[in-house]
């Protein structure tokens, strides 16, 4: 059974620098949080963590969340931190990407559910042998409701 949902940041929730957050984001995490999922955001902040981080608390997002974890690479250990302070263990989360090459491989490396979010510039970003498959394909972040 699924207990926490671990986001990525751009492509997921935000447009980044783009456009800011998109506009069903705090809708989403409302209705999950009412659901008593857990929440988690781990986000590669290729322009440095204080950025990324102030952006994250600009959102007006951040109190949705329960384990924020931001750092200029996104590995493995990034994912098992915020499992642990979600207090979940990998069959009970799902991890939430646009990118194959990150969220989804190291989901399905860690053994969690995963989410492929196939939204604008990823969307040919087709899982391989490497990546392993996603366990959900959807088109925009709203429609992880349907799933869930």
């Amino acid at each position: 059974m699924t207990k926490a949902i671990i986001f990525d940041w751009i492509g997921v929730l935000s447009a980044g620098s783009k456009g800011g957050v998109f506009k069903d984001s705090k809708e989403i995490l409302q209705r999950l949080k009412s659901k008593k999922y857990r929440l988690g955001l781990v986000s590669l902040a290729g322009y440095g963590n204080e950025k990324r981080v102030r952006d994250i608390e600009d959102s007006g997002l951040k109190p949705y969340f329960d384990s924020i974890v931001v750092d200029t690479t996104k590995k493995i250990e990034h994912y098992q931190r915020c499992l642990d302070e979600l207090g979940v263990n990998p069959d009970e989360a799902l991890i939430v990407d646009d990118r194959t090459v990150r969220g989804i491989k190291i989901g399905n490396e860690l053994g969690c559910k995963t989410c492929w979010v196939m939204y604008e510039k990823y969307a040919n970003e087709t899982p391989n042998k490497e990546t392993g498959e996603p366990t959900y394909r959807i088109k925009s972040t709203r429609d992880l409701l349907t799933i869930l």
